[in-house]
C-alpha cells in the first residue's frame, strides 16, 4: 500500500499519483471502479493524502486514521 499523494480529475476518471522508493509514479482508475470500490471522487481529489492505492491490485482504501474528522456538536 503507498500513500496516495495527489489526484486529478480526467475526462473518463482520476489519475492519481503516488510514491514508491523515491519515484513518482501515476495509476489511472475509471469513475466505474471507483464507485465500485464506494470511493468519493470529489473527496479523493480534494484529500488525497488520505487514502492509500495497491497499484498492483488496483485498489484504493481510506485511510481513517488520516481522514478529517467533523467538529463535535
Amino acid at each position: 500500500m503507498e500513500e496516495i499523494t495527489g489526484a486529478r480529475k480526467m475526462a473518463n476518471g482520476v489519475l492519481v499519483e503516488y510514491r514508491r522508493g523515491g519515484v513518482s509514479q501515476m495509476v489511472g482508475f475509471t469513475y466505474e471502479d471507483l464507485i465500485a470500490m464506494e470511493i468519493n471522487v470529489l473527496d479523493l481529489v480534494e484529500n488525497p493524502r488520505d487514502y492509500e492505492v495497491d497499484p498492483e491490485g488496483k485498489a484504493i482504501f481510506a485511510n481513517p486514521a488520516k481522514c478529517e474528522q467533523p467538529p463535535a456538536g
